[in-house]
């Protein structure tokens, strides 16, 4: 891959998801990051989102049905989405057993994440009213 030259609104963006822990939507992003430079267009803010993806220096997470949210901790962790508002969350998974019965099996496992669709509390909460 070729280097990429250093760039004022790519490290804006870079921070501007890492400082953000919600997950936000590209659309979130290019609002966050006009309040610090009004000038930065929409297609700089995704183009500067798929180079840092690309990278692997953020994380890409695809929503059926909704917009990509976007993760600036590129530890391997795990997400719960909701199918119904397309809000992301972290959740802690203990690997300890599914790693052991894996190697049971005969298969290594040298890294594991795990996204989970459901419903959200909120949506729950929402549908029982």
């Amino acid at each position: 891959m070729k280097a990429q030259r250093y760039s004022k609104q790519r490290e804006l963006v870079l921070r501007t998801v890492k400082d953000h822990l919600t997950h936000p939507t590209a659309l979130e992003i290019y609002g966050l990051t006009r309040e610090k430079d009004p000038t930065i267009s929409m297609g700089t803010v995704y183009r500067n989102l798929n180079l840092l993806a690309e990278q692997g220096k953020i994380l890409q997470i695809k929503v059926p049905g909704g917009a990509d949210r976007f993760d600036g901790i590129i530890e391997p962790h795990n997400h719960a989405v909701c199918t119904k508002c397309g809000m992301v969350m972290d959740y802690c998974f203990d690997f300890e057993d599914l790693s052991r019965s894996l190697e049971k099996s005969g298969f290594k496992c040298e890294e594991l994440n795990i996204t989970v669709r459901g419903t959200c509390k909120n949506c729950l909460t929402k549908a029982d009213e």
